[in-house]
């Protein structure tokens, strides 16, 4: 048993990973077997490229979302456990930043200490849902939130004061001390387990924080996606792009764009234009944000679902869905589109087989590449490089 698993109080209980102990190299290669398996025949004639981590992951997570929930004395507050919505209070972890873990202890304390009452899933009764916190690789940027069923519920001020002082005592591997960059309150007031709500408010500071990748800036407000590896450069964005060639003089089509993450590295790369097309308001907003920082001119946002209407016509097609993958429609849109390279990245496995199945007759795999954003659990990212036939 490896020393990772010996030391760790949760292994088997948490569901924040699950294979701490299997050495790094078994768990690519039982990615790779499985890959194979859900593509079949679809992979036969093409290599299964692999980003391995740039060392034995340790500590690569750069965010928390822990739940809270009511107990006799007060609320819990850490990761559910495997298979369940029972969370598990979190007092080590290997695969999350260190800083995260001693800020969900802190966090929990101040909980605590308040006594403001937690959602209660299956009554809907209590204000509190979770507490979340993010920091950015490039910057040492800190963004923490409580999520809550309300703006405004009792003690709330005095609350995100002992948040913000207990963000502000943190430090990175190095003692670097992270810089906290604002304290939000984010609504839910819709009944269920669903955490993240739609509107956010800044009571400390502001709602988003900065990175710094290479020559690239980017704002990320607390709503919008970001990948949440601190590698994932490394991992997967440099090998994305090498995989995709040349881009030069193209005209660009960036689908599910988020806040810019692949546009603004194509711009930077040589792309004559990009349309960027996300249904997320607050990725939006960064996203123009992102382009003009960057001082990039040749680029729009569109914001609109992908697929609701007809692509624009492009030279290079670039999709990164969710977990639950294209879709009906955003397969549909990917089928019409007449640009002769694809950039398909997916999260999960099961959902790329589905979307490729959508794809059979209109485009071909050229190349594929797992990218291991998620040692030491069964998910994994894929690159699939298509062509159209």
């Amino acid at each position: 048993m490896s020393d990772d698993v010996q030391n760790c109080p949760h292994f088997g209980r948490c569901g924040g990973c699950s294979s701490l102990d299997v050495p790094i190299d078994d768990q690519l290669a039982r990615k790779v077997e499985v890959a194979q398996q859900l593509l079949g025949e679809r992979l036969a004639d093409v290599e299964v490229e692999i980003t391995p981590p740039p060392r034995t992951p340790r500590h690569d997570r750069t965010a928390i979302l822990y739940p809270i929930q009511p107990r006799r004395r007060g609320a819990a507050l850490g990761i559910y456990r495997r298979g369940s919505h029972q969370v598990e209070p979190i007092r080590d972890c290997r695969t999350q930043h260190r800083a995260l873990t001693n800020f969900g202890q802190l966090a929990g304390a101040v909980v605590q200490h308040h006594e403001i009452p937690a959602y209660d899933e299956r009554t809907g009764a209590g204000v509190l849902r979770a507490i979340r916190a993010r920091i950015m690789p490039g910057t040492n940027e800190l963004l923490v939130g409580a999520i809550a069923t309300s703006a405004k519920f009792p003690r709330r001020d005095a609350f995100i004061r002992d948040l913000a002082d207990a963000a502000g005592s943190l430090r990175d591997d190095q003692g670097r001390r992270l810089r906290l960059v604002g304290v939000v309150v984010n609504v839910n007031n819709q009944r269920g387990n669903a955490l993240l709500g739609p509107q956010t408010r800044a009571l400390h500071g502001e709602p988003w924080q900065h990175d710094k990748v290479g020559s690239l800036a980017l704002r990320v407000s607390f709503n919008s996606f970001y990948q949440l590896h601190r590698h994932a450069e490394a991992v997967l964005f440099r090998p994305a792009l090498q995989m995709l060639g040349d881009v030069r003089g193209a005209r660009v089509v960036d689908g599910y764009g988020g806040v810019g993450t692949f546009a603004l590295r194509l711009l930077r790369d040589g792309a004559d234009h990009v349309k960027l097309i996300e249904s997320a308001p607050s990725s939006c907003d960064d996203a123009r944000h992102n382009l003009a920082l960057n001082n990039f001119d040749n680029a729009d946002v569109l914001e609109q679902p992908f697929g609701s209407s007809p692509l624009p016509d492009c030279d290079v097609l670039v999709v990164d869905p969710p977990r639950a993958g294209l879709m009906a429609a955003g397969a549909a849109a990917v089928r019409s589109c007449a640009a002769p390279r694809v950039l398909l990245v997916s999260c999960s496995l099961r959902s790329l087989a589905r979307d490729l199945e959508h794809l059979a007759d209109t485009h071909q795999i050229s190349r594929f590449r797992l990218c291991d954003l998620f040692p030491h659990t069964e998910h994994v990212e894929a690159v699939t490089l298509l062509e159209r036939r």
